[in-house]
C-alpha cells in the first residue's frame, strides 16, 4: 500500500499520457512532487510499529532524564541515612591554653609570667599537635522523619518516570499512526492523479475526434492541478509526521522514519467503561504521585516539630601536646590527651519558628491531598472522554468502512463510461466523492487507533510488550 511513496505513481503515468504535453504550471508541480519523492527515497528509514515503539523507549532521552532524577533522589536518601553514622575529623589542637583561639600545629606559646620573673627564671613553652575528634549523634528525633521524607520524594520521582514512559509510548503510537495515515492518503491521491491523467489523455483524443467539447479538457486540466496541489500538501504533511516520529525514536538527523506497515485497525479496547474507570483510579501514577507528595510534606512537618526535642551524642577527642622547658635546661614531654563525653543539645525556645514551619508543611500536605482528589476527577474525565471517543470512532469505522471501496469502484465505472459518453461532470463528481471517502476512511481508522491508544494511557494499562521494554531501558540506564 505504501510502495507508492518509494516510487510514486505520478512518475510513471499511463503510456499515452506519458507523451502528453503539460502546461508549464503543471510541469512545475509534477517536478516538485518528483523531488519530494526522491528525497523520501534517499533518506527514508522503515520501521514497524513494534520496532518504532521499542526504539523510542530504548533511545529517547526524556526517559534518561527522568531516570537520572530518580538516581539523584536515591543518592539523597543514601546521604540522609548515612547521617546516622559517626563522623571522624583530624584537626589542629584546640587547647589554646591562654586563649580561646585554636593553636595551629607547630605553633609555640610563651607561657612565662612577667610577674613571676623576680622569683624564677624558668620559661615554659607548649607546642600544639594534631587532634582527632569523633562525633556521633546517636539520638536525633529529626533524623527518622528526614529519612522518610526523602524516601517519599524518591517514590514520587519513580512515579514521574512511569508517567514519562506512558506519555512517550502514547506519543510514539499516535505519531506512527499519523505517518501511516499520511502515507495512505498520499498513495490514494497518487492513484487518483494517475487516473485523472489517463482521462485527460482520453479527453484530448475525444476532442480531436469531435466527440467532446474543448471545455472538458479545461475542466480535467483544472482538476489535475488541484490534485497535484493536494498531493504536494500530502507530501508536506508526511514530512511533518515523519519528523515527529523521527524525533520520538531518536533517529539520526536528516532521516525520515516511515511506516513499514500499512494503516490498519488496532484491536478493540478489551474493557468496559466501569472496569476502565476502576483500573485508572487505582493505577494512575498522577494520583499516586500527589498522595506521595502529601506524605512527604507530612514527614517534613514531623521533622520540623521534632527539632524541639533534645539531641544526644557521643564525643571523643584525642590530641597530642608537647611541653618544653626553655630555661634553664631543655627537655620535652609528649602527652596524648584522650577525652570521651556526651554531647547534649536542646532547642528549648526559638520564637516558634519550627512550629510555624511545621504548620506550613502540614497545610502544604493537605494541599497535595486535595490535588490528588482533583487528579482523580481529571482521570475520570480523561477516561470518559477517551471511552466516548473510542465508541464514536468504532461507529464511524463501521459506518464508513465500505464507503471508500464503493467510491473507488464507482469512479472506475465513471472512467470507463467517460470514453463512450464523454460525461465530464459525472467524472469530476466521482473525483470529489473519492477524495471525500478517502479522507473520511483514513480519518476514521486513525481516530479509532488513537482512541485505543488513549485508553491504554488513561487507564494506566501498558500496551503489549511495553513493560519488558521499560524494564530493559531501566537496566540500560542503571549500567
Amino acid at each position: 500500500m505504501v510502495a507508492a511513496i518509494v516510487t510514486p505513481a505520478l512518475l510513471w503515468p499511463a503510456a499515452g499520457a506519458q507523451q502528453a504535453h503539460h502546461p508549464p504550471r503543471v510541469e512545475r508541480l509534477i517536478n516538485q512532487a518528483e523531488r519530494l519523492a526522491f528525497v523520501l527515497r534517499q533518506r527514508q528509514v522503515r520501521l514497524g510499529q513494534a520496532e518504532a515503539l521499542a526504539q523510542g523507549l530504548a533511545r529517547n532521552p526524556d526517559l534518561g532524564g527522568a531516570y537520572q532524577a530518580i538516581e539523584g533522589r536515591a543518592w539523597t536518601l543514601i546521604a540522609t541515612r548515612r547521617s546516622w553514622f559517626p563522623s571522624l575529623q583530624v584537626l589542629g589542637s584546640t587547647n589554646a591554653l591562654r586563649s580561646n583561639e585554636p593553636i595551629l600545629i607547630g605553633q609555640t606559646l610563651d607561657l612565662s609570667d612577667d610577674s613571676s620573673k623576680g622569683s624564677s627564671d624558668r620559661k615554659l613553652a607548649t607546642t600544639a599537635g594534631p587532634g582527632v575528634v569523633l562525633n556521633w549523634s546517636f539520638f536525633d528525633a529529626r533524623r527518622p522523619a528526614a529519612i522518610n521524607q526523602t524516601l517519599e520524594s524518591l517514590k514520587a520521582e519513580r512515579f514521574l518516570f512511569d508517567i514519562a514512559a506512558r506519555n512517550l509510548a502514547l506519543n510514539l503510537q499516535v505519531a506512527y499512526t499519523g505517518v501511516q495515515a499520511q502515507a495512505e492518503l498520499l498513495q490514494r491521491y497518487e492513484w487518483l492523479l494517475q487516473l485523472t491523467q489517463r482521462q485527460l489523455h482520453t479527453a484530448r483524443a475525444l476532442v480531436l475526434q469531435g466527440r467532446l467539447r474543448r471545455s472538458a479538457i479545461d475542466q480535467l486540466a483544472t482538476e489535475e492541478r488541484l490534485q497535484l496541489t493536494r498531493l504536494l500538501d500530502r507530501y508536506q504533511q508526511l514530512f511533518l509526521a515523519s519528523n515527529s516520529l523521527t524525533a520520538l525514536v531518536a533517529g539520526q538527523p536528516g532521516q525520515y522514519v516511515l511506516a513499514s506497515e500499512p494503516l490498519a485497525l488496532q484491536s478493540p479496547w478489551p474493557l468496559g467503561l466501569d472496569a476502565t474507570l476502576a483500573q485508572a483510579l487505582d493505577l494512575r501514577e498522577e494520583i499516586k504521585q500527589k498522595l506521595t507528595l502529601a506524605s512527604r510534606d507530612r514527614w517534613a512537618a514531623t521533622r520540623a516539630i521534632n527539632g524541639y526535642l533534645p539531641v544526644f551524642g557521643l564525643v571523643g577527642v584525642s590530641s597530642l601536646s608537647s611541653k618544653q622547658n626553655l630555661y634553664p635546661e631543655t627537655n620535652t614531654i609528649h602527652n596524648w590527651i584522650n577525652t570521651v563525653g556526651l554531647n547534649f543539645r536542646w532547642t528549648v525556645f526559638d520564637g516558634g519558628i519550627l512550629a510555624a514551619e511545621a504548620t506550613a508543611l502540614k497545610a502544604q500536605s493537605a494541599q497535595q491531598a486535595s490535588d490528588a482528589e482533583s487528579q482523580k476527577l481529571l482521570v475520570s474525565k480523561e477516561v470518559m472522554n477517551a471511552f466516548a471517543g473510542f465508541v464514536t470512532a468504532r461507529l464511524a469505522v463501521e459506518n464508513t468502512g465500505g464507503d471508500f471501496a464503493l467510491a473507488r469502484r464507482s469512479l472506475e465505472e465513471n472512467a470507463k463510461e467517460f470514453a463512450s459518453r464523454g460525461d465530464v461532470t459525472t467524472l469530476i463528481q466521482g473525483f470529489n466523492l473519492y477524495i471525500s471517502a478517502a479522507d473520511k476512511d483514513v480519518g476514521a481508522i486513525s481516530q479509532f487507533n488513537n482512541a485505543v491508544f488513549g485508553l491504554y494511557r488513561s487507564s494506566a494499562l501498558w500496551p503489549p510488550g511495553v513493560p519488558e521494554q521499560i524494564s530493559a531501558r531501566r537496566q540500560q540506564l542503571r549500567r
